[in-house]
């Protein structure tokens, strides 16, 4: 009994799906259809009423609903929920979301390639289906930021032999591969990167590169690495679509113009939409994949082109000839939704079977979690006060020193400066200066060290935060306005072996616990969705009030960024790859 038998109605097929009208991401077309699915995969698409009339073992009635394909989000962080690969499943499955391309690179920062093996094992008998990026930036910035793993050109290759790992994840140094570091090369050549030899590789190699254009966007996709999620102006956008770049779209870079520009082009450039990072409270109120498909369309993107975007380019670009649209011999995943401009999940299949219904997810995440084996990460002392004091060069008197500044309502940062007071060899705060301590431990037992530096414009007017959520090397970070609370956070942090504390005056006003990595929570989304909030709304109560708080906090740390960033290393010009000192001159 072959699928072939199946599709030629001389077996009982297992499920027939009748009433509905067919998206066809392929051709653009929408129509009435029945689908016929046997062993999980659609065996035929057929008109309704076809003759002789199936045999199926269940029939569902689609209620003249849209039947689409799963979506399938091509470049995104689990860990950036907060929550394993199971816990997430459950909360993305019932929004139609059906295959994800993760790139484990938090994990991998902090336990290495053990972590990216144990995250693949997490993943591997659950609904979702869960595909590997290997990380290629761990650290993303060596040199300039200590992390507790290393990935380099044989873990890479060890890690690709593995199932389901479709190739190489967001190449985001590229200084390095411009400037032909050999071991940046070494990485990309594991991929069947570097000058040309992509033809036979054995896997996609994706990019993060918002600083490249002109001769170096040109040498970047060169080595191989040819999509692009990050910030892009529209000019951008065409210039890398015009040199073959995958672009994908996520929804915090979104704007009209940039879907102007996008669909002004001739001809579909194989955009795919993508949500990178999403908070467990904005999954919960706005959504994941969906909430970016509603919003293209929104701004002004065409209905079917936006769908083809969530559906079939990004399976094309992942190499997934099995899914991305529904036709004979795809793997059944498939919803139903109203429409596609207000894409809501009525019913989501997976390999032929009901996984999510108005709603509600109807699997449920095993007690039992190999992400447990990643507990006890974060390897420093309680703290003291006098950890968190940032000295000077002179006792007494003032000094110029660099500022890491906030753009307003952004996460991104620029190089300020400022004159501040000395007392007794420490660095103070001007009471009236939106200015702020922030401070990096390593966390990983590597060295032990730790850096100074001064944020301005967070709008901490008190107390402070302390995180092991810290992108990309996820030490220990605290920001505070005073030595004590400083401490306060950080020992709250470390008791519950990572995760987000605030402190104000003698009190912790909140606390989310991060055990596994000491990044993610051992809860499911809506529980530590409610923590995030508790969070979120004890730093409002310090004067911090961000709409991308999170991200907020936990990229200061992100030297493969823009502006001025700090590590456990020191401050770092992010542009001139280079670490420079507190004080100037």
């Amino acid at each position: 009994m072959t699928l072939i038998s199946a599709a030629m109605g001389r077996i009982p097929v297992d499920l027939l799906i009748t009433n509905v009208r067919l998206a066809n991401v392929i051709t653009g077309e929408i129509y009435p259809a029945d689908i016929i699915i046997y062993g999980g995969k659609i065996a035929a698409i057929e008109p309704p009423g076809t003759e002789p009339a199936r045999e199926a073992r269940q029939v569902i009635d689609g209620r003249g609903r849209l039947a689409v394909p799963g979506l399938v989000d091509a470049h995104l962080h689990i860990e950036s929920t907060l929550v394993t690969p199971a816990h997430f499943a459950e909360a993305v499955l019932p929004l139609g979301v059906t295959t994800v391309a993760e790139d484990p690179h938090e994990v991998a920062n902090v336990a290495g390639i053990d972590g990216i093996r144990t995250m693949m094992a997490a993943s591997a008998h659950i609904p979702l289906k869960v595909e590997y990026l290997i990380s290629s930036s761990v650290p993303s910035a060596p040199g300039l930021e200590t992390a507790g793993g290393k990935i380099g050109a044989d873990e890479v290759k060890a890690l690709l032999a593995l199932p389901h790992v479709l190739g190489l994840a967001e190449v985001m140094d590229g200084a390095s591969v411009v400037n032909e570091d050999p071991r940046a090369l070494s990485i990309l050549a594991a991929c069947g990167g570097v000058d040309g030899q992509r033809v036979d590789s054995p896997g996609v190699i994706e990019g993060h590169n918002p600083m490249l254009r002109g001769r170096a966007l040109s040498a970047f996709i060169a080595a191989g690495v040819d999509s692009d999620h990050t910030l892009a102006t529209p000019a951008d956008l065409v210039e890398k679509a015009r040199q073959g770049v995958t672009l994908m779209l996520q929804e915090r870079y979104l704007s009209a113009e940039a879907i102007a520009a996008l669909e002004q082009l001739p001809l579909d450039a194989g955009v795919c939409l993508v949500t990178d990072d999403v908070a467990p409270d904005y999954l919960l109120s706005a959504g994941h994949l969906d909430r970016v498909l509603r919003r293209v369309i929104e701004l002004g993107m065409d209905p079917m082109r936006a769908l083809r975007a969530a559906t079939f380019s990004p399976a094309r670009r992942l190499r997934l000839w099995d899914r991305g649209a529904l036709t004979p011999g795809r793997t059944a995943d498939i919803v139903l939704v109203d429409s596609i401009e207000d894409f809501r999940a009525r019913l989501v299949l997976v390999d032929g079977r009901v996984m999510a219904e108005e709603g509600r997810c109807l699997w449920r995440a095993p007690a039992d979690d190999p992400m447990d084996a990643l507990m006890e990460t974060v390897h420093l002392p309680r703290q003291q006060a006098t950890d968190f004091v940032v000295p000077a060069s002179i006792r007494e008197g003032e000094v110029r020193i660099r500022v890491i500044d906030c753009v307003p309502g952004q996460t991104l940062v620029t190089a300020g400066e400022a004159v501040v007071p000395v007392r007794h060899d420490r660095i103070e705060l001007p009471e009236d200066g939106d200015m702020a301590y922030i401070v990096v431990a390593d966390r990983h037992g590597v060295h032990g060290g730790r850096s100074f530096g001064v944020v301005r414009g967070l709008g901490m007017t008190r107390g402070a935060l302390a995180t092991t959520y810290a992108h990309d090397s996820h030490n220990l970070a605290v920001i505070g306005r005073s030595p004590a609370e400083m401490a306060r956070a950080a020992n709250a942090v470390i008791d519950s072996q990572g995760g987000i504390a605030v402190a104000d005056d003698e009190r912790i006003t909140a606390l989310m616990p991060l055990p596994i990595a000491g990044i993610l929570s051992r809860h499911a989304v809506p529980d530590v969705a409610r923590e995030v909030a508790a969070v979120g709304a004890a730093l409002r109560d310090l004067g911090l009030d961000h709409p991308y708080w999170l991200m907020r906090i936990s990229t200061f740390t992100l030297p493969v960024s823009s502006g001025l960033r700090i590590t456990d290393l020191g401050l770092v010009l992010a542009a001139e790859r280079k670490l420079v000192t507190l004080e100037i001159g």
